[in-house]
């Protein structure tokens, strides 16, 4: 009798087992998959390999791939080092030292990073585009004639650096790179000196003229390097030979040198005044004696309306005493 009733109440724990489990939606027992209804917001579950997040959409909660696209918040932030350089890039003001083509681009701006002489013994300069000493312009270089009015000429578009150093001792006053680049030299005038050539590699040359090299033809040298001194170690000869043949200002003339800056590869060359291009703490050492861009320099209107006088040589000596306006002092310096 007992063991027909717990057979009863068996039979009747079952029934209400099975018609619970037929109470849940068949949605609920369906495997999940795209598109279908979930429970859970944020829930994931993986489905022949690809995982289905639970979420909302159109006010209901179905399931959706996590990974058919990819939201713009969510993409990879592609960052540039702004100290490295794409190798593909082509930098526009370098140019190749091996094509010396006649349209080379040339860097503008400050690109003079170190003072290129001591100024301690420094007194005295002559303008860009003086009338002191011989033409020396892209005109006299490129040889166009006196009526070619195409390049600038008739004038010097150079620097003389006066010191307060005589003839000897020599080797007093240094001069150094004011950039990167490679020493070249120019001996075809060294009666007193000889001429030192810094290129930089986007094709500009700085030039010391009538001076002694420090550093040997072909070496690369950083700004501010040491490269060359005057007076030459010949000057005090060069000082004799001139003031025996009664050469006018010849004992003046040994205690200076040249500086220049121009173009290496273009034709025909531009020439630009050094103070053009110097960094501001470089410009602020000349200014601190008296030199700075608008006082070292003549501009190209003024002297084209006032040329120069040459007599005619290879280099177009200029003929007369050039004006005191064609130099500028240092501070408190008295010639």
């Amino acid at each position: 009798m007992n063991q027909g009733r717990h057979l009863q109440f068996f039979v009747a724990t079952l029934v209400m087992v099975i018609g619970s489990s037929l109470s849940f939606s068949p949605q609920a027992l369906a495997a999940p998959k795209l598109g279908s209804a979930c429970t859970q917001a944020g829930a994931t579950t993986k489905v022949s390999g690809k995982t289905l997040k639970c979420d909302k959409k159109n006010k209901k909660l179905v399931w959706v791939a996590t990974t058919s696209s990819v939201t713009e918040s969510s993409k990879p932030v592609s960052k540039v080092d702004p100290n490295k350089v794409d190798p593909n890039k082509v930098d526009p003001n370098k140019v190749d030292p091996n094509k010396q083509s006649a349209g080379g681009t040339l860097a503008s701006g400050n690109f003079i990073l170190a003072n290129p002489v001591d100024l301690e013994h420094v007194v005295r300069l002559s303008k860009f585009r003086s009338c002191v000493g011989h033409d020396y312009s892209p005109g006299v270089l490129a040889k166009t004639g006196a009526g070619d009015t195409t390049v600038e000429s008739k004038r010097s578009m150079k620097h003389y650096v006066i010191i307060d150093i005589p003839a000897s001792p020599s080797r007093v006053v240094k001069g150094y790179a004011p950039f990167d680049g490679k020493v070249s030299y120019n001996t075809s005038d060294s009666s007193m000196g000889i001429g030192v050539l810094i290129t930089s590699p986007n094709g500009w040359i700085f030039e010391f003229m009538h001076v002694q090299a420090l550093v040997a033809e072909g070496t690369n040298v950083r700004a501010g390097d040491a490269v060359v001194a005057a007076p030459a170690d010949n000057a005090a000869a060069a000082a004799a030979a001139k003031n025996s043949g009664n050469t006018p200002s010849g004992g003046n003339t040994t205690n200076v040198f040249d500086i220049a800056l121009y173009s290496a590869f273009t034709k025909p060359s531009i020439f630009e005044s050094p103070f053009g291009h110097m960094a501001t703490n470089i410009a602020a050492l000349w200014s601190a004696k008296g030199f700075t861009f608008e006082t070292t320099v003549i501009t190209k209107g003024a002297r084209d309306a006032a040329p120069c006088v040459t007599d005619g040589s290879w280099n177009g000596n200029f003929v007369g005493t050039a004006p005191e306006s064609d130099y500028v002092n240092a501070i408190g310096y008295k010639p």
